[in-house]
């Protein structure tokens, strides 16, 4: 694991179960124990791994109006064409733009009847630091709504981070199977079953709105949860 991430382990849920045959002892839990016993501990865990993001995602739209639906339409596919061009203009790292919706609404002001064009946009680059220069880019050649940045990661880091967050999750499970072992009498043994979950999040902030548009790229959070069996013998 690299400097710049952190791993968190959070506790989870711990069970025992304990089979045998002979003079059986009552445990603290109520489970019958005997001499000649297996047993087995299951244990919920979580893990989760923090690293700078590697691409960021700025959402935004542009919008037109006319007195009738394809005047409206005309229009905005004027100026989405040159928010797409702004976008992807070849002196920014952008991998994609893409739209992501497209809506033709009708509108009543002071009894005058208007429609209205909207199509939005999702540009993504794996420059984090750009995402300033994207907006003012967009406010600059058509864009009418800035709907936010979006701060991820690539597929392949997204994956060697869960790698990370399922070490930490495994670590603290098989402390936790120690240590209820050893509170039970038991010594804990090989893994019986192991299942695996995930979960994920990310935030993004902009701090600044001056004549270049400044954002601070927040971290990262990859996680991931395992609940594993293990064998276990009475000492």
């Amino acid at each position: 694991m690299d400097g710049k991430l952190s791993a968190v382990a959070l506790t989870g849920i711990v069970l025992l179960s304990v089979v045998g045959i002979g003079g059986a002892a009552a445990l603290a839990d109520g489970t019958q124990a005997a001499g000649n016993d297996s047993a087995e501990v299951s244990v919920s865990a979580s893990g989760s791994v923090s690293a700078e993001p590697d691409r960021a995602v700025v959402s935004v739209a542009a919008t037109a109006e006319g007195e009738t639906a394809s005047a409206a339409t005309d229009r905005l596919a004027n100026s989405s064409s040159t928010l797409r061009d702004a976008l992807g203009d070849e002196n920014l790292s952008v991998e994609s733009v893409r739209t992501t919706g497209y809506t033709v609404y009708q509108q009543e002001t002071n009894g005058t009847t208007t429609y209205v064009a909207r199509q939005s946009f999702a540009a993504t680059t794996s420059n984090t630091s750009e995402a300033g220069a994207l907006i003012d880019a967009a406010v600059a050649n058509g864009a009418t709504e800035i709907n936010g940045v979006t701060f991820t990661l690539s597929d392949d880091r997204r994956q060697d981070l869960r790698a990370d967050a399922i070490d930490a999750a495994v670590d603290d499970a098989r402390g936790q199977g120690e240590a209820v072992a050893e509170s039970t009498g038991l010594t804990l043994g090989s893994v019986r079953s192991v299942s695996t979950g995930e979960g994920g999040g990310f935030l993004g902030e902009r701090v600044g709105a001056d004549a270049e548009t400044t954002i601070d790229a927040s971290p990262v959070t990859v996680s991931a949860t395992v609940d594993i069996t293990y064998n276990a013998t009475a000492d």
